[in-house]
């Protein structure tokens, strides 16, 4: 596993623990509730001589058997779900007894890390208080906790929402790169006509005869091939060395090298900035040529000196052997992130011992050329298989796999936080309102109206919701170093990013806010006064 694999796999495990937090917080909020409703039953078994230590295993098995019940469906999910990630770290990964056990280690550790505060709060009180307080007092032994759990939860969504946009607009951004040719409308695959016997010849003819029937066929418009594909994850590198400059043994001078058809470059719509291309007469009977990428000039030439008719090679000793033709615009090689590297391109029919990958560029969808151009080529061989058929833009696509990847799961990650964060809220402030049913009554009866019943409940959540928030923002601001280097085209502070994120959050809040103060503006006075 490379470094990218054990970056996404930490990222990963990151999002699945903060998760983890949100529901267990949810759940440790229930867990108060309940223990909250019980407190005069745990009191009258106090009374009678029930001991607390075993009021408090009472009150953990019940815990440990909501965490088994949901680490038991999340196995389930599990083995359903770990064919659907992409990559190295969701392939190859069996689920077996070791990762089990560590899933069963961590539901035991969870169910007891937040079952226990509950547990301790409900078994902590005053029996003689306890059998006397009504409904009205319950709700002031579970308040503070209950809030700060809702604060974590509002605080670590938008963490995560955060996130979520942030490797979204990364992933289209690298969508958005000029590329340097036109990556749409492309077939690509490749053929080894070495594992059918064909010497260097008949590989030549061989590719002549793919590329007239192809070529022939309805819906093509042209049809090349090269030995590397671009955007292929494949480097094909060579060094490079220039007559008449100062090259010597230790002079780390690389380039990367492809081997092209003449017509290559208007199949791949690269435009030649200055000089020519290839032509048919660059064969073996011809001088070499050669033609270089932008960045190749730059890099290997200096400013004012034209390359064209300049010559180079691979070592010393062919230092004048190719002669510069053209200068290529850029294009990229095998990252979409990174800049194009320095890129030399020689002519097939000079260097013919290559096998070949044939990009052929269609009028409409590639996908749908893909039959006919099998038939073409098993007519000329039909010994002779396809290899790696794909598009252009499939390979392009998984220069992103990461980023994707990222992207999903910060998306799905986020929503759920988001969604667990506002049933949250709604369930805290329902309990809120149902116990204060009393209290509203008499704002009412005294002159409150509806409207501002409403406003006491939303303002208290929101109240709520904005502390979480300001925390979740410090806290994204601080971790946007550990991201910085998976990201393209902004900053891990992008300003647009956290104020959707925020303004997403403060929406799904109000409107979980606004439904329990729904609710409270429409009691009753006189049968609230009356509430136990």
């Amino acid at each position: 596993m490379n470094i990218n694999d054990i970056r996404s796999v930490t990222i990963l495990t990151v999002v699945v623990a903060l998760i983890l937090l949100i529901v267990c917080a949810n759940v440790a909020n229930l867990l108060l509730s309940r223990a909250a409703a019980r407190q005069k039953e745990l009191s009258v078994r106090l009374s009678l001589g029930a001991t607390r230590a075993r009021l408090v295993r009472q009150l953990l098995t019940e815990s440990l058997l909501l965490a088994g019940i949901g680490g038991a469906l999340g196995i389930l999910v599990a083995y359903w779900g770990q064919r659907l990630l992409p990559g190295p770290p969701g392939r190859g990964t069996p689920l077996d007894w070791t990762v089990i056990t560590f899933l069963v280690a961590v539901t035991g550790l969870t169910g007891i890390i937040f079952g226990i505060a509950p547990a301790l709060r409900a078994t902590s009180v005053d029996v003689n208080a306890a059998l006397k307080e009504t409904g009205r007092g319950i709700v002031g032994s579970r308040s503070m906790l209950s809030r700060i759990l809702l604060v974590a939860q509002v605080a670590v969504s938008l963490v995560l929402l955060i996130g979520a946009g942030l490797f979204l607009r990364t992933l289209s951004n690298l969508r958005q790169v000029n590329v340097g040719f036109n990556p749409n409308n492309l077939v690509l695959f490749r053929i080894a006509p070495a594992l059918n016997r064909y010497d260097a010849a008949r590989q030549q003819a061989l590719h002549e005869q793919l590329r007239e029937r192809i070529g022939a066929l309805p819906g093509v418009r042209a049809v090349a091939w090269s030995n590397v594909p671009l955007l292929s994850g494949s480097v094909n590198e060579t060094s490079f060395m220039v007559q008449g400059h100062a090259n010597t043994r230790e002079t780390q001078n690389s380039i990367n090298y492809l081997v092209v058809s003449a017509d290559y470059f208007a199949t791949m719509e690269m435009p030649v900035l200055v000089g020519r291309g290839f032509t048919a007469r660059d064969d073996v009977k011809t001088p070499l040529v050669g033609v270089i990428n932008e960045t190749a000039a730059r890099t290997f030439f200096a400013r004012g000196e034209n390359p064209i008719g300049m010559r180079f090679g691979s070592s010393l000793e062919d230092a004048g052997k190719t002669e510069i033709v053209g200068i290529l615009r850029d294009a990229k090689y095998d990252s979409v992130r990174n800049q194009a590297p320095p890129t030399a391109y020689v002519p097939y029919a000079q260097n013919p011992n290559q096998g070949g990958m044939f990009h052929v560029r269609t009028a409409g969808d590639p996908v749908a050329a893909v039959a006919a151009i099998r038939e073409a080529v098993r007519q000329v061989d039909s010994n002779l298989p396809m290899l790696d058929v794909s598009t252009q833009m499939e390979q392009v696509e998984k220069r992103f796999t990461q980023e994707k990847l990222f992207a999903q799961a910060y998306a799905l990650f986020g929503g759920i936080a988001l969604l667990l964060a506002a049933v949250g809220l709604f369930g805290l402030m329902s309990y809120s309102v149902a116990q204060r049913t009393n209290e509203i009554g008499i704002r009412m009866a005294l002159g409150a109206q509806p409207s501002d019943v409403v406003r006491l409940v939303i303002g208290e959540s929101m109240w709520l919701v904005g502390i979480g928030a300001a925390l979740g923002l410090a806290v994204a601001l601080a971790a946007g170093r550990l991201i910085a280097a998976l990201l393209f085209g902004l900053p891990p502070s992008d300003i647009a990013t956290m104020a959707t994120a925020l303004l997403t959050l403060l929406g799904v809040s109000a409107v979980a806010g606004y439904l329990p103060a729904r609710r409270a503006a429409r009691v009753d006075p006189m049968v609230a006064l009356h509430y136990q």
